[in-house]
């Protein structure tokens, strides 16, 4: 990789240092291989006084930033320790930003690192047990919209964009626009373009549709979820399932590119049918009738905020049977004593904010937490009875969890939310099939 790539392999490294001080240093000589192209000597600016103290961050991470003199590219090193440092034990990642003093757009590019360190859905993925290959790949893909300077719009090749997106919809038989605008700051003054379909709007962020001329759209969000663009969009598709937004025989045209980058690079035509038919039959929709579309949102943002988070540090798996309380009582058993039992049903809501970090802290247990179509938990730790589970075939690796869920809902009139401990990955299971929500995280 050239030196003007912020983040290189060789430079993100397992760090062997002992204390902050240390880190910082050690960070600093994997800049070997650019200074030597710059024509400048390490030694000299050691010799020129000491290398900047990092900055303690939320999340576990510190971070410094070094001053060169010339125009220099923007170049960040990132260094883990899993176990902390002696005198920082809370610091899991260590990172060392190179500004060079004449680089345009240098202090803006540093400001746009600091605000994303801060972002926690960016972090938590760097903070999972991995290999260094894998943890370098998880770098890459968390800051992987780091440039520096905000970019400029340009509103032509936006439009050719958007032509040719439209073009390949009406040629491709689509009845609907998904739009995942976080790409563009002024994205509404775009759909024009897609007047005469059915455009439904995908965003990270809470989008205001006060606008006349969007006033109309459906709007999803996808701020709990994974960033990566694929889990964005299936999620996206199976919301809108969930909504009625979307139905099981239409095509659907996706138009997306990187946060913030005034540019669209991605175009998908997706068939919702060949995609998701595995978990739809002739009596059963995408979501049993009587389970609430939110609690359906919920339940997936809440399995991607535990993949992601683990707990104290750890991974933990976790299993969620939705659907109707006075079917599935009789099919399921408490391994401990409920935890959510004498407790008000808004209180023990899913869809009550506060419930969270009880849902997170009870993930832990062994058994599965069992959800009402409402929201409401009635038990965690349970185990289910699963009779025809010598008839699920599941792919390799997947263990107990997975082969209840995927015999249990074929049985029952429910779904299965689950995550893999492992591998972090998080899969719906419906009918007895297992549809992959996200990829496996730890490599």
């Amino acid at each position: 990789m050239s030196p003007g790539t912020p983040f290189s392999r060789s430079r993100t490294i397992n760090l062997r240092s002992k204390t902050l001080e240390e880190a910082v240093e050690e960070l600093f000589y994997t800049f070997a291989g650019p200074f030597t192209l710059a024509g400048i000597d390490p030694e000299k600016i050691l010799d020129a006084g000491p290398l900047p103290q990092a900055k303690d961050l939320p999340n576990g991470v510190a971070v410094a930033c070094l001053p060169v003199p010339g125009d220099w590219p923007h170049l960040a090193a990132v260094g883990r320790c899993p176990k902390g440092l002696l005198d920082k034990k809370d610091i899991r990642l260590v990172l060392l930003l190179l500004l060079g003093t004449e680089a345009k757009g240098g202090q803006e590019g540093a400001l746009w690192l600091m605000r994303a360190l801060h972002d926690t859905r960016r972090i938590y993925p760097l903070l999972r047990p991995q290999t260094l290959e894998s943890f370098r790949r998880t770098v890459t893909e968390a800051l992987r919209d780091y440039d520096g300077p905000t970019r400029e719009s340009d509103p032509s090749a936006v439009a050719s964009f958007l032509r040719e997106a439209f073009h390949l919809a009406v040629a491709s038989r689509c009845t609907s626009i998904l739009f995942f605008v976080d790409a563009l700051r002024d994205w509404r003054a775009h759909m024009s373009y897609f007047e005469n379909m059915k455009c439904i709007v995908v965003s990270e962020q809470e989008v205001s549709v006060s606008e006349e001329n969007v006033l109309a759209l459906p709007t999803l969000s996808v701020s709990h979820y994974s960033e990566h663009r694929l889990v964005q969009l299936r999620s996206a598709i199976l919301l809108a399932l969930s909504r009625n937004l979307l139905q099981l025989n239409e095509k659907v045209c996706c138009i997306g590119g990187l946060r913030g980058s005034e540019r669209l690079d991605s175009l998908l035509v997706v068939s919702v049918a060949e995609e998701y038919q595995a978990l739809f039959n002739a009596r059963r929709g995408l979501i049993p009738k009587d389970v609430k579309a939110e609690v359906f949102e919920r339940l997936i943002a809440i399995a991607h905020e535990i993949a992601l988070e683990g707990r104290e540090g750890h991974p933990i798996g976790a299993m969620f049977i939705v659907g109707n309380q006075e079917r599935l009582r009789a099919h399921y058993r408490s391994l401990v004593l409920n935890p959510f039992h004498g407790y008000g049903r808004q209180e023990r809501n899913l869809l009550n904010p506060f419930m969270d970090e009880t849902v997170k802290e009870f993930a832990s247990l062994d058994g599965a937490f069992i959800v009402a179509g409402d929201g409401v938990l009635e038990a965690a730790g349970v185990m289910v009875d699963a009779p025809d589970s010598s008839s699920v075939v599941l792919q390799g690796g997947l263990g107990t969890r997975h082969t209840a869920a995927a015999a249990f809902t074929k049985v029952h009139d429910c779904l299965a939310i689950v995550i893999s401990q492992s591998t972090g990955q998080i899969s719906l299971f419906r009918n007895g099939q297992m549809f992959p929500l996200t990829g496996k995280t730890i490599g």
